[in-house]
């Protein structure tokens, strides 16, 4: 199988002023890649969190909680390890997070409540805490301003490269640097398998809302396999060493936050394309979501196009099953820029077209229009190879 869409990650990338990062092998995986990172802030910043919906949770969820809780929402530095879940662990999996903190914040000479850890990874296993410990001293004394990837390299599990995205505003030279993680297990239902924004731009407002509705309008519409994790957690953090508010750089996070969940569905476990699922004519912008969000977890619609094949059938019928208002007299399907369906009437003698654009891009739209309104949202997703079976199969043993 052809690889899918990737894009060659930069050697180094510029983090907003006021952030340092890192990473490091401390001994999580086996091969001697990085599995430890950190994201560090010259002193606490402003910060919100949001996480997994799914009733399983990993252990540092908690303690993220209460730190956030605890602190008003200041953080200083955030940890995080690969390779290991901590999720299903007990409470010595939530008191392996906490001394993490705890041991980090002592290095530091900050609260502990001003320091959250994330953990990514296979479930089920005690953490290594002593392995993490034993790395925290060389972990802050390497973090600089030029360590945004290997952080990005260092919170990977089946990725197949770092992700990483920075954007500026071209008014106030504030700056919004992105670093996400995930491959499979990606249907968030909050916002991505691990997600950090980095802005030196000064909160303002309900920083929780602002980065709901920006997880709403990125994360929330990439899906690979329509499994949510148990470890979901995305992260903003704004230093305010530029005076701008944050407010002011909506754009360049939405452009960040779109930018990684795009490598994000592109780099689905096995994936040979990435898709771009066009859903337009609907009643509601909620509605085109959902629509969208059906038609990309559906197997039949995902291996017709691992396959080249443009099914127009199988879209609109992921569509018409998504209980959404829906005027199949008047609907429109798409594959490329060719109509393949048109106000109830097939189009077969353009398939060939269509077929083509499967054949010779790796990324991939389609598209279908309920015919009821003009609310539309674009979806985010990837094929289903049989890589993915493999990549999964083989994922423990």
């Amino acid at each position: 199988m052809a690889p899918g869409p990737q894009r060659t990650p930069p050697p180094t990338i510029e983090l907003p002023q006021g952030f340092r990062a890192t990473g490091l092998h401390c001994g999580l995986k086996s091969d001697g890649a990085f599995d430890l990172g950190l994201l560090l802030a010259e002193q606490p910043v402003a910060a919100a969190a949001i996480f997994t919906q799914n009733a399983l949770q990993g252990a540092h969820i908690p303690v993220c909680r209460q730190h956030l809780a605890q602190s008003g929402g200041l953080v200083q530095a955030i940890l995080v390890n690969s390779r290991n879940a901590n999720c299903a662990t007990g409470q010595r999996g939530i008191d392996d997070a906490r001394r993490c903190c705890h041991e980090l914040a002592q290095r530091l000479g900050c609260k502990e409540e001003h320091v959250l850890m994330a953990s990514t990874g296979p479930i089920g296993a005690p953490l290594p805490a002593d392995k993490i410990l034993q790395q925290l001293e060389p972990l802050v004394s390497q973090a600089t301003s030029q360590g945004g990837m290997d952080f990005a390299n260092a919170i990977m599990t089946t990725d197949t490269h770092p992700k990483a995205a920075t954007a500026t505003n071209p008014s106030t030279a504030a700056r919004v640097t992105g670093f996400t993680k995930g491959s499979g297990m990606i249907h968030p239902d909050m916002a991505t398998m691990l997600g950090f924004l980095l802005t030196d731009a000064a909160a303002e407002g309900d920083l929780q809302t602002q980065l709901q509705d920006l997880a709403d309008r990125s994360f929330h519409r990439a899906t690979v396999d329509g499994d949510t994790s148990p470890n979901d957690s995305l992260f903003v953090l704004a230093s305010a060493t530029h005076s701008a508010p944050i407010t002011q750089c909506r754009s360049e996070l939405l452009t960040v936050a779109t930018d990684l969940a795009r490598q994000l569905a592109a780099d689905g476990e096995g994936a040979s394309r990435l898709i771009t699922i066009e859903v337009r004519g609907a009643n509601s912008e909620a509605d085109a979501c959902h629509v969208g969000r059906v038609i990309a977890t559906s197997p039949l619609v995902k291996t017709a196009i691992a396959g080249r094949d443009p099914n127009w059938g199988r879209i609109l019928s992921a569509a018409g099953r998504a209980d959404v208002t829906f005027d199949t007299d008047k609907a429109r399907v798409w594959v490329g820029e060719t109509e393949v369906f048109t106000h109830g009437v097939p189009k077969p003698e353009r398939e060939a077209t269509a077929s083509q654009h499967l054949v010779a891009s790796a990324d991939i739209v389609i598209g279908v229009d309920l015919g009821v309104g003009t609310a539309q949202a674009d979806i985010w997703t990837c094929d289903l190879t049989a890589d993915y079976i493999r990549i999964n199969a083989d994922y423990r043993t």
